[in-house]
């Protein structure tokens, strides 16, 4: 049977997965003033394989990767967690690959951090089905300015153009920006406005031939 863990307070865990962490002090940053409850959330994450127990000098360690937060946050979100809670303990980093995994549940291909040269740019996240890609622009703040949002806008337009260019298995794709909260904007310039609250609605609803979008075609 697999052991019950309440979603907030794996949530709560993920604040306290530094690199290396005290047995203690990582207790102290999960907020759980309970041992049973805390060794509960600890036969948890050992079972998921996230973070590593060791003894040094006898005292408890704790080591963690970049991935175990990422783990631990999906893990949370199929438990119930609403997925802008999940994204807010997150670091921008974090946050990249944390809209990477959930693009992969909807059997995209997924790229992190590509960089180009010549000139050089940097997409966030792609994500490659077939033919067709989604290149995202990870925005991990609140974003209401329509004069930023659309200056952000016109430079994933271009990178996506540049990546395109580059690819030989691609021939469309759809630039959006995923932000941390709800934006006053949908759409600038035919550039989906995709709070990641909604991104699974929106993977799951738009449109390839929707003309209101703006796709790029491979010239």
């Amino acid at each position: 049977m697999v052991p019950y863990i309440n979603p907030n307070i794996l949530l709560r865990s993920i604040q306290g997965m530094n690199s290396e962490v005290k047995f203690d002090d990582f207790r102290l940053k999960t907020g759980i003033a309970s041992f049973s409850v805390f060794n509960q959330l600890l036969n948890f994450l050992a079972r998921n394989q996230i973070g590593i127990l060791l003894d040094k000098n006898g005292k408890q360690t704790l080591l963690f990767s970049e991935m175990d937060r990422i783990r631990a946050s999906i893990l949370a979100l199929q438990r119930g967690c609403d997925i802008q809670e999940c994204s807010k303990v997150l670091s921008w980093k974090d946050f990249e690959y944390f809209t990477s995994e959930l693009l992969t549940m909807f059997e995209y291909i997924t790229k992190v951090n590509i960089v180009l040269s010549k000139p050089r740019a940097q997409l966030d996240v792609i994500g490659i089905k077939n033919d067709f890609a989604i290149t995202i622009d990870c925005k991990h703040w609140k974003y209401n300015n329509k004069t930023t949002l659309t200056l952000y806008v016109e430079k994933q337009i271009r990178r996506t153009i540049l990546w395109l260019q580059r690819e030989k298995k691609i021939t469309k794709a759809l630039p959006i920006i995923i932000t941390l909260d709800n934006p006053c904007f949908k759409f600038i310039n035919g550039v989906p406005i995709v709070p990641i609250l909604t991104l699974k609605s929106f993977l799951n609803e738009f449109d390839k031939t929707d003309e209101s979008l703006l796709f790029i075609n491979k010239s």
